[in-house]
C-alpha cells in the first residue's frame, strides 16, 4: 500500500514556517530564523548562514524528519487490514501531516489545544477505518483466507515396511 508522505517543506508551507520552527528546532539548540529552515528544506545553498545556524536547521529538519515516519507507523497501524493492492483513502495523506504536526507538539500539547483535538478527530477516522476493512473480512497484510500447509509425511507403513 502506497501512503504518500509530506516533506519538510509542505509542512513548512500548511503549517507556517515561523510556528513550525518554533516547535520543531530542539529544544537544547538556539532558535533559528524560518527562512533559514525553508531554504534547508528546499535544498537551496546556506553560504550566507553562520555554520551553528545551518547545524540547528539540519537537526531540525532531522526531527521533522522522524515524526513523518512515527506518522507514518501511526497510520500503516490503523490501515493493517487493508489489502495491499488497495490504496488508502485520499484524506489520509492530509492526516498523517496533521499526526506529523501533533508529535512535534506533543511535549507542549495541553489536553484542550487544537493540536491535540484534530489529532484525537484523525485517530477516531482511522479507527473507524480499520473497523470497517476489518469488517469487510480482511485479516492483517489484507489476507483474507485462512491456509494451512505442511510438509510431506516423510514416514509411512510402505516406507517402513524395509525395517
Amino acid at each position: 500500500m502506497n501512503i504518500s508522505l509530506p516533506s519538510a517543506s509542505q509542512l513548512l508551507f500548511r503549517f507556517g514556517a515561523v510556528q513550525l520552527t518554533q516547535v520543531a528546532t530542539p529544544s537544547e539548540m538556539l532558535p533559528i530564523e524560518p527562512e533559514l529552515l525553508v531554504a534547508a528544506a528546499a535544498g537551496k545553498p546556506l553560504n550566507d548562514w553562520e555554520p551553528e545556524q545551518v547545524e540547528t536547521a539540519v537537526a531540525t529538519l532531522a526531527r521533522i524528519a522522524d515524526v513523518v515516519t512515527r506518522a507514518r507507523s501511526e497510520v500503516s497501524f490503523y490501515l493493517r487490514f487493508r489489502p495491499a493492492n488497495e490504496d488508502a483513502p485520499a484524506w489520509v495523506a492530509d492526516d498523517l501531516a496533521e499526526i506529523a504536526r501533533y508529535h512535534l507538539y506533543d511535549d507542549a500539547g495541553h489536553e484542550n489545544s487544537t493540536v491535540r483535538v484534530i489529532y484525537k478527530d484523525v485517530i477516531r477516522r482511522l479507527e473507524a477505518l480499520a473497523a470497517e476493512d476489518k469488517e469487510r473480512g480482511a485479516a492483517e497484510g489484507g489476507q483474507s483466507r485462512f491456509e494451512i500447509t505442511s510438509n510431506p509425511r516423510l514416514m509411512s507403513r510402505r516406507t517402513l515396511r524395509a525395517l
